[in-house]
């Protein structure tokens, strides 16, 4: 099993103990053990109980583990609530002060699209901090395109590593076995699409 967590900085803590809180209460009221719930998302118990405690911040790709294992959607872990677009457009200021902004693991995210009606793409401005190791393999429906906008960021691919300075971009199905790691000194920013909403629902609540 693979998880996918960084220790929660002090940002993070905050926003991690609600999620963990969150993790706790919906597994205590299904009656599962730390165990049981371990063995329906592919995590490991060790890691879910740091999780619970908001020890660890979790990953996108182990949020969505967690909340198909627990059968609710992710904004219900998240413990947020979005807006309801009345409208088929939307205009994002960059200096929005209430601009929607997630933080998992070592990437921040700041969404820049809106929760349109029938909405199949999200964009989203990230914030990659340096680790000492990639993310973990991961792999999953869709597919993706990143546009590096400063630093480096490496991709992990079946056949090669390939390192996306500012400038460079990359497009693949996301079903390809793909890691990311920013290996460099200072924090790599990005421009991030993919091709489903990933933090916020169609019905505009928040993932």
């Amino acid at each position: 099993m693979v998880d996918d967590a960084r220790p929660a900085g002090p940002a993070a803590d905050s926003k991690a103990q609600q999620v963990g809180a969150e993790i706790k209460r919906l597994r205590t009221e299904r009656g599962l053990t730390l165990r049981e719930l371990a063995d329906h998302c592919g995590l490991s118990a060790g890691f879910l109980s740091l999780a619970e405690r908001g020890i660890n911040s979790i990953s996108l790709t182990s949020l969505f583990a967690l909340a198909g294992a627990l059968e609710v959607d992710a904004v219900e872990l998240l413990g947020t609530a979005g807006r309801r677009s009345r409208h088929a457009y939307a205009i994002t200021r960059g200096a929005d002060p209430d601009a929607l902004r997630v933080v998992t693991g070592e990437r921040e995210h700041r969404v820049l699209t809106a929760d349109l009606p029938d909405q199949r793409l999200e964009v989203l401005a990230t914030q990659v901090r340096p680790t000492a190791e990639p993310s973990p393999v991961t792999q999953h429906d869709g597919e993706e395109f990143c546009y590096v906008l400063r630093g480096e960021l490496a991709f992990s691919l079946p056949d090669e590593t390939a390192v996306l300075a500012a400038g460079d971009s990359i497009h693949f199905k996301s079903r390809v076995p793909h890691a990311v790691h920013n290996r460099g000194p200072g924090i790599a920013e990005v421009i991030w699409a993919v091709d489903r909403p990933l933090l916020r629902r169609p019905d505009g609540a928040l993932h």
